[in-house]
């Protein structure tokens, strides 16, 4: 009889082993975690305010407005006349800068006017009141304002109708803030949230200069002692400048690009996005001298540093990891840099071991997963442009944490097989379809996502970007590149922003003067629209002729494209008349003579 009930217990406890462990998991199946978003560069409200609170007015009784809280362009205009006007004249009469004097003038123009207002001192305290609004609760506790700034800032509406607006949570900073500062108060908001919801740990979706936090973040648990996963679920990182972006870094080391292609070609259409400004300024240009020209932006770039810039320890963590000793050498070697010192160490300590505090906290049970853009160049703007992968803002190595990437353009060498550095299973194919990137070097290579094409700027336009991150947040079932097709190791980008846009002014059409053909091309284009739109995965061109097709659609009713800088059809204007004639002159000058000025042509 003993032994009967031993056998029986035996048999029950195997039974509960069974059991438990799979309620266990059907609990955590079903359970919401809260989710703070940890939004990216300059994502946040953030205001310029006296001292009782106001918020601080310029000349004209406005608000001055974030990022940079520039003055009035006017007032602008006065401070670089009286400042810069007599040095840049001389320029101009005599072709040479003596002394550098129109560089210096104009740095201090730029650098006061850009970051005059976001300087910090030697501690790295703001020495102006720069103030970004907190929310220290949910979404659900906020005014309709806060809510609607958060959600339009990272568009996570489906996860907080399918969460509740209860269990989101939205992290705000100042992005030329203190770092070590701005992820204690991301510490103290986790524990807030913990203890809204009874304990529950809390998943964390970092974006963009977000990720730069985050590196902070583990620092701050290891400093206290504490696993990240006492607190932290899941983390989903979007786009991550994990380390930094190699933009940064090399402007920092080297200053801007100014070889005569990127000064009198494409650097400045690329940065005012082919607006007719960024084809005038390169012909501006060429009254100067070409060497004058390239001190006066290296100038420029220095004094952003040292004089405005050296002490804000976020712009600091921006820098990748490898650029840190040489830049800090370079800014930071005067004796009274010594307290900046300390604490752009303390977070360079924290960037060297980004990736291991990751792999060691996955080790303790904090799921992580990635989103990456790729097979975009770096704004041309630095040496580097053109000589990595990129999304357009940081490089492919910080965002997906290690993957191996060719250069825009180009393919990874026929003769490079996966290299599985962090893929246990030798049968995954982590290589994408056009041999672009090895997502079996990145850390994360079973739940690290890459958009082809899709430009970092652009993300939260990318409806499958954000349909993925309220996925991995919402749905604990959701685990790897494996658990769902809709979701491949592999997409693309695209704009689902406006090809919705689109649709709804495709269904709001009058077509009472519309004949049947054209009532007939707009059904079959709107139907076609709303099947890409509906699908998680096509190529972007074929996206993109959907939605273009559909505009065309709506254009031979209407009469009239929607306003915008891609729609095709639309009226010639005098800026796409100006726009189209100093590209011209741009290219012709440039082809004809290179990057010489007026003088240098003269002189030869």
């Amino acid at each position: 009889m003993k032994q009967r009930g031993l056998t029986l217990l035996l048999a029950l406890c195997l039974l509960l082993g069974a059991v438990l462990p799979a309620a266990a998991a059907a609990e955590d199946a079903e359970t919401v975690h809260p989710s703070i978003v940890i939004p990216g560069v300059f994502q946040s409200e953030v205001k310029y305010l006296n001292d009782d609170g106001t918020e601080k007015t310029n000349s004209k009784g406005e608000p001055y407005a974030p990022p940079f809280f520039l003055e009035d362009t006017s007032d602008i205009v006065k401070e670089a006349l009286a400042n810069a006007l007599l040095p840049i004249g001389t320029l101009l009469v005599t072709q040479q800068d003596r002394e550098n004097r129109a560089a210096e003038a104009v740095a201090e123009v730029l650098g006061e006017a850009l970051a005059g207002r976001v300087k910090s001192d030697e501690n790295g305290h703001f020495i102006y009141n720069i103030q970004a609004t907190k929310y220290p609760t949910n979404l659900a506790g906020l005014s309709q304002h806060d809510r609607d700034f958060a959600l339009d800032a990272i568009p996570l509406y489906d996860y907080a109708q399918k969460a509740g607006f209860e269990n989101l949570y939205f992290f705000s900073y100042a992005s030329f803030g203190n770092i070590y500062e701005i992820a204690s108060e991301l510490y103290e908001l986790i524990q807030t949230a913990k203890a809204e919801h009874g304990g529950t740990t809390v998943n964390l979706a970092p974006v963009s200069q977000g990720g730069t936090l985050f590196g902070a973040l583990m620092q701050i648990y290891k400093d206290k002692g504490r696993a990240l996963s006492e607190d932290v679920h899941r983390v989903c990182l979007i786009v991550p400048a994990a380390n930094g972006t190699a933009l940064l870094g090399d402007i920092y080391l080297h200053g801007l690009l100014d070889d005569d292609a990127a000064l009198y070609g494409y650097m400045f259409p690329s940065l005012l996005k082919e607006d007719w400004l960024g084809y005038l300024i390169p012909l501006l240009l060429r009254i100067f001298p070409n060497e004058s020209v390239n001190r006066i932006l290296d100038t420029a770039v220095y004094k952003l540093v040292e004089d405005y810039l050296e002490y804000s320890t976020c712009m600091w963590a921006l820098l990748p990891s490898e650029d840190y000793p040489a830049l800090r050498e370079l800014y930071l070697s005067d004796p009274e840099d010594a307290e900046i010192r300390r604490q752009t160490d303390w977070y360079y300590h924290a960037q060297c071991d980004y990736r291991q505090n990751i792999l060691d906290a996955k080790q303790d049970g904090v799921e992580f997963f990635d989103i990456a853009d790729y097979n975009q160049a770096l704004y041309p703007i630095c040496d580097c442009w053109d000589k990595v992968n990129a999304d357009g803002v940081i490089d492919l190595d910080s965002t997906s944490l290690g993957a191996v990437s060719a250069p825009v353009g180009k393919t990874l060498p026929a003769a490079y097989t996966q290299k599985n550095t962090y893929c246990a299973d030798p049968s995954h194919v982590h290589i994408d379809e056009g041999r672009i990137v090895d997502a079996s070097t990145g850390i994360l290579c079973d739940t690290t996502f890459y958009f082809k094409g899709q430009h970092h700027e652009a993300t939260a336009r990318n409806g499958v970007v954000i349909a993925l991150a309220t996925r991995i947040l919402y749905d604990n079932a959701f685990r790897d590149i494996f658990t769902d097709p809709a979701f491949p190791q592999f997409n693309f980008g695209r704009d689902s922003r406006r090809m919705e846009n689109r649709i709804v002014r495709a269904q709001s059409l009058d077509l009472s003067s519309a004949t049947d053909a054209q009532k007939a091309a707009l059904t079959k284009a709107l139907e076609t629209a709303k099947a890409a739109n509906a699908t998680t995965v096509m190529p972007t061109e074929d996206f993109e002729a959907a939605s273009d097709a559909l505009q065309d659609a709506i254009t031979a009713i209407t009469g009239a494209p929607a306003q915008t800088n891609t729609d095709k059809n639309a009226k010639v204007t005098l800026p796409d008349f100006l726009q189209k004639l100093f590209k011209l002159l741009q290219r012709l000058l440039l082809a004809l003579t290179g990057g010489k000025g007026w003088s240098d042509l003269l002189a030869r």
